[in-house]
């Protein structure tokens, strides 16, 4: 009896301690921190999925956290997130502060900031602190500055409160900044950008100046490759804004308020984008001999929004780049696009199925320059064959072909816009470049056309012209 209950017990005994060992276990494979056991460089990814303000927040965490946030390589420092918009001069000044400490705080070069920030006294003097930290100091290559209108209750000048002044001169030109982009300011002088060849891109979104200042700021950045304008000058001295660059790939000018014409000249311009339509045709004057286009977009005597691209078949193309993701906030007054492009470059089809993407509602005209490209041709899988090309949402009135040969790549481009119901209207296919010899396989070609379209297309005209 004794024996069997000193085994019963010694079993218990045993089975209690099992039990005790594994949620001994457990327990301490609850408390382990395997997130903390990460190396830097995974923790930064994580870090970089939070806003600033929560990376900043897990330097509390513990001793290893206090400065991982510290090399995240991307700042958005938004005031109008933080502050309260009862009290928007304290709580801009007091926010302004831990800006201007998370700036300093942090270690290593900047891919990129943003600052989004209220105009007062205290933190007007801040700006030039920002700027000159982050391009001097941690050398920002990407450099976004915007400013908000205060709360309606503070009473302030509004031709005042976002002047762009007191900011140092050549405070841009450090080599390591590339792309700046300004937001809702006044600026009162050029100095800030005196020198400024460093800079590729230059966005200036509702920038209010007199033309004088946007001229030298142009002339100044010598080297851009990008330029967008959404501009107003603050009065007219019957002097034309001057864009005068050898460099310059990309020009999208969404406004250009109280302008006495603009004069373009840019040998490598590529892609030239106007959806702003008000001007005259004798105030708008453009040397881009890159560019091409046989449609007249002067209508009663205004500038049809329109885009004009010339692909490149560069591999590596910022133009394209920051076309393609600018596009969403400029394109929806723009209506008609002429496009060159050759058929046989993979590079420059997969760009122009990018480009015309980009459309969400109709098209009016499409104008498609064929390029005479006589260099050797690229092995590759043709986009004929694909039939999601561009979209299946895409549709256009009116599509006019140009230097059209009848090609297979070019048929099949054309047969898909037609089979696909992307053509609304007209297709319209021009034949006086081509000889005699020529335009009888164009011309069959179009009856190859024509005899696709269906029931449902009665009214669609495609011919020759």
């Amino acid at each position: 009896m004794n024996r069997t209950s000193n085994r019963i017990r010694t079993r218990s005994g045993i089975s209690e301690s099992h039990s005790n060992m594994e949620r001994s276990s457990s327990d301490q494979v609850n408390d382990v921190d395997w997130i903390s056991n990460l190396p830097d460089d995974v923790l930064l990814v994580i870090l970089s999925r939070l806003s600033t303000e929560e990376a900043v927040r897990t330097s509390v965490m513990s001793k290893r956290w206090e400065h991982v946030w510290k090399h995240i390589p991307h700042l958005i420092l938004d005031m109008t997130r933080i502050v309260n918009s009862k009290e928007p001069i304290y709580g801009s000044n007091r926010v302004a502060t831990l800006m201007t400490k998370i700036i300093d705080n942090h270690r290593g070069h900047l891919e990129s900031c943003a600052i989004d920030h209220y105009s007062f006294q205290s933190v007007n003097g801040m700006l030039n602190t920002w700027i000159q930290a982050l391009t001097c100091v941690r050398h920002t290559r990407v450099l976004t500055l915007t400013h908000h209108c205060p709360h309606p209750c503070v009473p302030m000048d509004l031709e005042d409160f976002n002047r762009f002044r007191d900011i140092s001169p050549n405070v841009m030109s450090h080599p390591s900044l590339r792309s700046l982009s300004l937001g809702f300011y006044n600026l009162e002088n050029s100095l800030p950008f005196s020198n400024c060849s460093n800079l590729q891109t230059l966005k200036l979104s509702c920038i209010v100046a007199e033309v004088g200042v946007f001229n030298r700021v142009l002339a100044f950045c010598s080297s851009l490759e990008v330029l967008v304008l959404d501009i107003k000058f603050s009065k007219k001295n019957g002097d034309p804004l001057k864009i005068e660059n050898k460099k310059l790939k990309l020009l999208l000018v969404a406004c250009c308020r109280n302008a006495d014409g603009i004069r373009v000249s840019a040998a490598s311009l590529e892609i030239l984008a106007i959806t702003y339509r008000y001007f005259r045709r004798d105030e708008f004057f453009l040397t881009a001999p890159q560019l091409q286009f046989n449609r007249n977009f002067w209508v009663a005597g205004e500038y049809m929004p329109h885009i004009s691209y010339n692909i490149s078949k560069e591999k590596k193309s910022i133009g394209h780049e920051e076309f393609v993701n600018l596009s969403g906030d400029f394109l929806i007054p723009t209506a008609s696009l002429s496009v060159r492009v050759d058929l046989m470059n993979p590079t420059e089809v997969e760009r122009l199925r990018q480009v015309l993407r980009l459309w969400t509602r109709k098209m009016i005209e499409l104008e498609i320059i064929f390029k005479d490209n006589n260099a050797p041709r690229e092995e590759s899988d043709s986009w004929k064959n694909n039939n999601n090309f561009p979209n299946a949402e895409f549709r256009v009135n009116t599509v006019w072909m140009h230097n059209f040969s009848g090609s297979e790549e070019e048929f099949a481009l054309a047969s898909l816009l037609i089979r696909q119901h992307m053509v609304v209207s007209k297709m319209m296919i021009k034949l006086t470049l081509f000889p005699a010899s020529k335009k009888s396989k164009i011309e069959a070609a179009v009856a190859k056309l024509q005899a696709l379209q269906t029931e449902d297309q009665p009214d669609i005209t495609i011919k020759c012209f």
